[in-house]
């Protein structure tokens, strides 16, 4: 058959009459093929994807040790916790510290197959999908597992906040399969024991309670270990949602809460039928729930000079570093810090200043009775310490520091400068400092009533004082021509009719909290602003450190009467300074004592000396000549014991003259840890007129109890990290020098003991002790330096403006402000059988003792020891009443530039 070539070609373009199934089949064809190009390509998505997000998963290390800003702890010595330092309070617990109770509500609340499946429960999330996603339906429970909630938190949640809805949706996605490959990753890195473990530690329970030890402790004042099932059972719902079924905040809903737990209990078989019934019925207790700061607790002040401290130690090349190179934090890396504080001295310190101060405090509000008169007038027999004048001593400068010193707190209070910009719109838009305004009123009382000025006899009117302030530089010139514009212009009447409303609204009574001696350490009241400022100022203040001789070891740290109305600590050595008064005397007689080999038996005489100008090298100005307190000398010679006993000036100055210089003095005083920047080099400081710490002279004193040794006071003893590794040893820095013979150190020993022995107030205490009071300028500062074979303490009391004070030595003296708290705390510390305290320890002693020590062979003591008492209950200065006899008055002052 032949080919037909075009018959063929026209058939081949006709369109062939196939059937529909025919026709179908290319389309299926193509169909498959792009499902089967959807279906790769969506397999290799959904790799990429999971790939991608495996990449931004928490590493192995991570998990290990999350984000989670570890509390740094703090303990005593006796092991007791003191406090915390954290962003978050948290401390991790193991599985083995927490309550069975715990674990069993939440696997039957959370995930009742958390020990069958391996971070995802395939069952629950079918669960969802079709009643929730499906059906609609609400009530139905989750479908996240225990391990996933872990991971949520270790993940965490992105901020959609402007986001469009396909970013969010995108963001959600994202995360929520980052979650179920951390829940899975979880599942295969550890055991269930330990995840469980970590959710725990890693969840907040708010008011401060960051993990599962924290929420026991502030919800319940318990250890995790401890919990019952009820209380377990309210802590468990709370991890549905803190907030709503909080106890504080919704008492109703968290005993709801409590309850659907508890039935979940019963269901999984941890608590029978009965059991249940009998808990849904009991009420929740919370009345221990308090929520912790650092106000809390003991040592408050101590702990936040450790804060300060430790901050930058970590930096310091005595602190090892993170593997990182990186110093540790204290707030987030969950360090141990082990102190030398005695948590048994600590409380006992604190009750001493309590018991002690609560009642002295009386006598001070009796003292000024006026002290929160509304208009109070300058009195020379008032009752208020701002107004009061002594005609005497006390200038109108002196008064006008006082009341700017009151001013300057009022200016600084919080609730001055939320209403500043409000009230004093002018004084703002000038640009005026709260300090210019009293500056300026100043100059306008001067234009009313001209007066004499500070460089001026005759008398100045406000001009004349902008000039004086220019001279002395009191004021710039840019200031004073600012002060000249205002008060020129109509807006000086503003200025002042706005600062006017600013202060009357200070002073208008508020419901507040103030300080108070009861167990609260507080109580509410009505009282002004202004007058709330002048109440706290109106307190006596301490400072108290107990140190160990031998060890250096801080037991006990006071920094003040309440850390909560007064952070200031006055126990720091870099910011606490006060005068020392008379307790700085021992060391000049312990330096002459162990340069000259003498005895407290040598014997020198009672009368005025003189330091001539220009004698030896005192590069003194003019002659120097110190009375005694009472302003006589007896003429008499006696021992240096009974010269400290009676503190005489001129024996001081005497030894102080012998010496031919400060120079030796000041060294010395350096070597006992005494910082010399602040000790002049004046003849003078022999009398206590530096400006020194309780943590100084307390490590100093310790040098009498330790055979002439200082050993530099301590207070850390070793930091740890939170795996049990030593970054610090405070033992392998610390610093010992030998400043004393032993034979020295044992006389002055012998003359403190010697000195206290007959004063009122140590009957009934078996421990050895010996000590020196210290009394300032117008009793403004009360001193007792304590030391027993064991501990020395030092004690300081007095106000915070040196202006308020007793002006009598009757309360004002150092025996009856601060000695009583060392003899309180020494009674209590013998009475506390948890210390195991010796009262038998003496003082160590040199093997041959070579000085003279008994004093009776010089007849000095024979007949007058029983009726000497303690001379040191009045060792410096005078009684300021204007009342008072003048002759008596004459005896009792001493020059105001002189100290005890």
């Amino acid at each position: 058959m032949e080919y037909n070539n075009e018959e063929h070609k026209n058939r081949t373009e006709e369109p062939t009459n196939l059937g529909p199934r025919a026709l179908r089949v290319p389309k299926h064809k193509k169909i498959i093929k792009w499902m089967w190009r959807l279906y790769i390509l969506g397999f290799i998505c959904a790799i990429a994807l999971f790939s991608f997000l495996s990449f931004a998963l928490p590493s192995f290390e991570q998990l290990e040790n999350p984000k989670s800003r570890i509390a740094s702890e703090i303990y005593a010595s006796d092991g007791e916790l003191l406090g915390k330092f954290y962003v978050e309070n948290r401390t991790p617990v193991s599985f083995d510290s927490i309550s069975p109770n715990v674990v069993n509500a939440l696997i039957a609340t959370e995930d009742a197959r958390f020990r069958q499946h391996s971070g995802i429960d395939p069952e629950a999330l079918a669960r969802v999908i079709v009643y929730s996603l499906i059906l609609q339906r609400s009530g139905t429970g989750g479908g996240s597992t225990i391990s996933q909630q872990l991971a949520k938190l270790l993940v965490g949640r992105p901020n959609t906040k402007g986001k469009g809805t396909i970013t969010k949706s995108w963001l959600m996605l994202t995360t929520k399969l980052k979650e179920w490959l951390t829940a899975v990753k979880l599942e295969r890195s550890y055991t269930k024991n330990e995840i469980i473990t970590m959710y725990l530690n890693e969840f907040d329970f708010l008011y401060g309670a960051n993990g599962i030890k924290s929420a026991s402790e502030i919800y319940f004042n318990k250890k995790p270990s401890n919990l019952d099932i009820n209380e377990s059972a309210m802590l468990v719902r709370m991890l549905k949602n803190p907030s709503l079924y909080n106890p504080k905040r919704d008492m109703k809903r968290a005993i709801k809460g409590r309850e659907q737990v508890l039935k979940n209990m019963q269901l999984q078989g941890h608590i029978s039928e009965s059991e249940y019934h009998e808990l849904r019925v009991k009420e929740i207790d919370i009345t221990t729930f308090r929520t912790k700061n650092h106000n809390d607790g003991i040592a408050t002040h101590f702990r936040m000079y450790l804060r300060d401290y430790i901050k930058e130690l970590l930096k310091s090349d005595k602190c090892e570093k993170n593997p990182d190179g990186t110093p540790y934090d204290i707030y987030r890396d969950g360090l141990k810090i082990y102190t030398t504080i005695d948590s048994r001295v600590q409380k006992h310190a604190e009750q001493a200043v309590w018991d002690h101060l609560s009642q002295h405090q009386k006598k001070l509000f009796a003292h000024w009775k006026d002290w929160n008169a509304k208009d109070p007038k300058v009195d020379m027999r008032g009752r208020n310490p701002w107004y009061y004048k002594n005609k005497y001593k006390t200038t109108d400068h002196e008064l006008e520091l006082r009341l700017l010193a009151l001013l300057k707190l009022v200016w600084n209070s919080d609730r001055f400068q939320q209403k500043r910009k409000s009230f004093m719109p002018t004084v703002v838009s000038h640009k005026l400092r709260d300090i210019d305004v009293f500056r300026m009123h100043k100059v306008d009382d001067y234009n009313r009533k001209p007066r004499a000025g500070k460089r001026y006899k005759e008398k100045l009117d406000g001009e004349a004082l902008l000039k004086e302030w220019l001279e002395t530089g009191y004021a710039t010139e840019k200031q004073v021509s600012k002060y000249r514009q205002i008060m020129n212009s109509r807006d000086w009447a503003k200025v002042k009719e706005e600062y006017k409303a600013i202060m009357d609204y200070m002073k208008e009574p508020l419901e507040m909290k103030i300080f108070a001696y009861n167990d609260r350490r507080e109580i509410d009241t009505l009282m002004s602003p202004f007058d709330s400022l002048r109440y706290l100022r109106m307190h006596l203040q301490t400072g108290v450190m107990a140190v160990e001789p031998q060890t250096g070891h801080i037991k006990a740290w006071v920094g003040g009467i309440d850390h909560k109305y007064n952070q200031f600590d006055h126990v720091n050595k870099f910011r606490a300074g006060r005068q020392v008064g008379s307790s700085i005397k021992p060391f000049l007689y312990a330096l002459t004592i162990d340069l000259r080999g003498y005895s407290p038996c040598y014997k020198v005489w009672d009368v005025a000396t003189t330091i001539h100008k220009g004698e030896g090298r005192f590069d003194l100005i003019r002659d120097w000549t110190p009375k005694n307190a009472n302003a006589k000398y007896s003429g008499a010679e006696i021992t240096l014991t009974e010269a400290l006993r009676q503190s005489l000036n001129s024996i001081s100055a005497k030894l102080m003259k012998d010496l031919g210089s400060t120079i030796k003095f000041r060294e010395f005083l350096s070597d006992v840890g005494i910082d010399t920047s602040k000790v002049p080099n004046s003849p003078t400081i022999c009398l206590g007129t530096p400006d020194l710490s309780v943590q100084e002279m307390t490590g100093a004193y310790s040098i009498f109890a330790n055979k002439g040794i200082y050993t530099e006071p301590i207070f850390i003893d070793r930091i740890e990290t939170r795996n049990g590794n030593v970054i610090h040893n405070a033992a392998a820095h610390q610093k010992y020098k030998s400043v004393l013979t032993e034979q020295g150190a044992f006389v002055m020993n012998q003359m403190l003991q010697t000195v206290q022995r007959g004063a009122s107030g140590f009957r009934g205490i078996k421990t050895p002790f010996g000590g020196k009071t210290g009394t300032t300028n117008f009793q403004a500062d009360g001193w007792f330096m304590g030391i027993t074979p064991d501990l020395v303490v030092g004690t300081w009391v007095g106000c915070d403006d040196r202006f308020i004070r007793f002006r009598s030595l009757t309360h004002g003296q150092g025996a009856r402000m601060a000695r009583p708290i060392f003899q309180n705390l020494i009674k209590a510390i013998e009475a506390d059988p948890s210390m195991g305290w010796n009262t038998s320890v003496k003082f160590p002693a040199p093997e041959i003792i070579e000085r003279e020590m008994d004093c009776l062979k010089y007849n000095q003591f024979a007949s007058r020891a029983d009726e000497l008492g303690d001379f040191t209950d009045s060792d410096i200065y005078q009684d300021d009443y204007d009342d008072i006899d003048e002759n008596k008055k004459k005896k009792e002052e001493s020059p105001y530039d002189e100290e005890d």
